[in-house]
């Protein structure tokens, strides 16, 4: 076991994942070995699921903020409007108060939207680490190739001269032959990723070196490796064949790259139809993400020729459990209440300033006291501005009070800024 883990990846904050996911990829290819089901493609894609599956929560939760914040957001860019022409150190200061408020209200973070995300970045890069390098991982795998490794080191034949018997070059090869170490688990990384051409290219080596024998074994190893690669059909070790390109012929290999594109194509679509968009959305921010969105699957579908076919059937996967994710999380904002939850996340944060001994409605500016559907975040002039009449307070404020000013509070502190905002308030009334 020690040598396994000798080349799974080693870095400090992807390496710990790295394992812990392998670990869970292990589990699952002896259960499904129990089952009598020995085969990484179909692993992989339980995988796959399984991994997004738990971190449905964090897309939740981002998704949720979303929603909050194409409610919010006219209340936002309310306030930015207010403090549009004020650099100074107070109004600035003001804005910020002001703004913390409506987050406050609404019962949401500004990290609220990235942190999931910073979450699931880290997992999804060590997921490809995974991916990439299967016998690192998963223990009955990396035994299999364990003899012919011993056999062919003893031979003489090298790390490199084995990275020269198979097309695929990736980072998982590059980074054996650059180790330039006659460590076994060097060679059952190359070996790991060996197509069926590649396995008769060292039977023949072994052959032409007069050992028939490890030849023989070589060849067994290989037949154990395609049964365990072969996903309908298609040996997941292989590259993509691109059609009609030096005499190629159209095969079903290609299907992988077609299906990687539309497969991504309709999650972006989803993911975008369902994430709300303001009005007030920046243009250029907005047209340089379709343009990605439009090229992307493109440039994936590309991809796809250059990595064995076990990664674009990953990628498929992924974009198969992202489109159910989408539909599934669209279901449930559908029968979501989101002014229950706005209610009661306002009931929270007054709470909470009246265990900080402040009045709630001295926190709450005039902005965020009112409903989004009340406020006009377009440009008025100053001469408009005047002839605009102040909102009427919401239900929700029926029973608020002026605040009192003349109140002394510690210099600094959260009640010092709220009466500083009611007050500033009042002399505009």
């Amino acid at each position: 076991m020690v040598d396994v883990i000798l080349t799974t990846y080693q870095g400090s904050i992807l390496g710990p994942i790295a394992r812990m996911l392998g670990q869970i990829l292990e589990w699952l290819y002896l259960f499904m070995s129990k089952l009598g089901i020995e085969n990484v493609g179909i692993c992989m894609i339980l995988f796959t699921f399984i991994v997004n599956l738990l971190m449905f929560p964090l897309v939740l939760k981002q998704q949720k903020f979303a929603k909050m914040s194409s409610i919010m957001n006219p209340e936002i860019m309310a306030i930015q409007q207010k403090y549009k022409n004020k650099k100074d150190q107070a109004s600035q200061q003001k804005m910020s108060m002001e703004t913390q408020a409506v987050y406050q209200k609404y019962g949401v973070s500004p990290a609220s939207g990235c942190l999931p995300m910073l979450i699931t970045m880290p997992i999804l890069f060590a997921l490809y680490r995974v991916i990439y390098n299967i016998p690192a991982y998963v223990t009955p795998i990396y035994n299999m190739y364990t003899n012919v490794a011993e056999s062919v080191r003893k031979l003489g034949i090298s790390v490199s001269d084995l990275s020269q018997m198979t097309n695929s070059k990736t980072y998982v090869i590059q980074n054996a032959v650059s180790a330039k170490s006659s460590a076994l688990n060097y060679y059952i990384d190359v070996l790991g990723q060996f197509n069926q051409d590649a396995w008769d290219s060292l039977a023949n080596t072994c052959n032409s070196k007069g050992f028939s024998s490890i030849a023989d074994m070589v060849s067994d190893v290989g037949s154990q490796a395609f049964h365990i690669n072969s996903f309908l059909g298609l040996n997941i070790s292989d590259l993509p064949v691109v059609p009609f390109i030096g005499g190629a012929a159209l095969s079903a290999s290609v299907l992988i790259p077609i299906l990687s594109v539309i497969t991504q194509i309709i999650s972006m679509k989803l993911s975008m139809a369902s994430t709300p968009q303001t009005q007030n959305s920046d243009n250029t921010a907005m047209a340089s993400m379709n343009m990605m969105n439009k090229v992307m699957p493109y440039v994936t579908g590309v991809m796809c020729f250059m990595f064995p076919i076990g990664v674009g059937i990953y990628w498929v996967a992924g974009n198969v459990f992202r489109i159910l994710q989408t539909l599934a999380i669209d279901a449930y904002f559908k029968h979501t209440d989101m002014d229950a939850i706005i209610a009661k996340n306002t009931e929270k944060a007054k709470k909470k300033y009246e265990r900080l001994g402040i009045d709630p409605n001295t926190a709450f500016s005039d902005v965020t006291k009112q409903r989004t559907s009340n406020i006009n975040t377009t440009t008025k002039t100053t001469q408009q501005r005047k002839k605009v009449n102040r909102p009427k307070k919401s239900l929700a404020d029926k029973d608020y009070k002026r605040p009192e000013t003349n109140k002394k509070y510690k210099e600094g502190s959260i009640a010092s800024y709220a009466n500083m905002l009611a007050r500033d308030n009042n002399d505009n009334k």
